[in-house]
């Protein structure tokens, strides 16, 4: 429209004070990725650090550091030392009972007055599922082909869905408590093999094998609507198209606004 030729983005090769926080707070192996990094070098890092990660004893973690998500951490702990000490605390917390924390979610939904229920369920169509195959939330929304400024965390842990001990996250608007997303982690891996892989302020992604069983899949989609509602209601519409999606998504993917 106007004759104003494109800011060329260039990558910063410095950490910023937040990237220099996180990495100092959690005290573990990690790799920086500046701004503006071409995205396929993380996931490629990514990539070969899962494969090793057995053999490594640790889950990697991708971790889009900014402010909001150093001060929801640092309510907790502000140093290596205490977040250690928190993780132990998250750790002896007891169990929900799981099922039934969905199950109360969903009956909340049903009896919403201005929710038609069939109409946020809809039809259940692997063709017409939402796909993910890939990571997106450590990408810059300017420029999917760049990553923005990240880390690649090898998280010193037993089970993977121990990670939300080391970084607790929630409690803040719709998104459930850094306990609650701590046992419901636990449940996501030990049903369906569910592994947290990307952390931001906002946004939660985990690796997963796709799930072929059209009723698993289905039920998958309600625990997840009723984890975080925002991926259907801002995201792909329907709690049917989530399930279509997830009988050949390698990636789920939580927002919440």
């Amino acid at each position: 429209m106007f004759g104003f030729g494109k800011k060329k983005q260039t990558k910063s090769t410095e950490k910023s004070d937040f990237a220099e926080k996180m990495i100092a707070l959690l005290n573990c192996p990690c790799e920086h990725f500046p701004k503006g990094t071409d995205s396929q070098k993380v996931l490629n890092a990514y990539d070969d650090a899962f494969a090793k990660r057995e053999m490594g004893g640790y889950t990697p973690m991708i971790i889009v550091p900014d402010e909001l998500l150093i001060e929801c951490i640092e309510d907790d702990a502000k140093t290596a030392e205490e977040l250690k000490a928190n993780h132990d605390e998250l750790m002896k917390t007891p169990p929900i009972d799981v099922n039934k924390w969905f199950t109360d979610r969903l009956t909340e939904w049903k009896n919403e007055p201005d929710i038609d229920w069939n109409e946020t369920f809809g039809e259940v169509k692997a063709e017409n599922g939402d796909v993910q195959k890939t990571f997106s939330g450590f990408l810059d929304y300017k420029n999917s082909r760049l990553a923005d400024e990240c880390i690649l965390a090898k998280i010193p842990v037993k089970e993977p869905w121990e990670v939300f001990a080391w970084l607790p996250f929630g409690g803040w608007n719709d998104c459930p408590n850094p306990e609650d997303i701590l046992r419901i982690a636990e449940y996501f891996y030990k049903r369906y093999g569910a592994i947290p892989a990307v952390m931001t302020r906002d946004v939660l992604e985990f690796s997963v094998p796709p799930l072929k069983d059209k009723d698993t899949a289905i039920g998958a989609a309600l625990e997840q609507f009723a984890f975080c509602q925002d991926i259907v209601f801002q995201g792909v519409g329907t709690i049917g198209r989530l399930a279509g999606g997830l009988m050949q998504s390698t990636v789920w993917y939580f927002w919440w606004d």
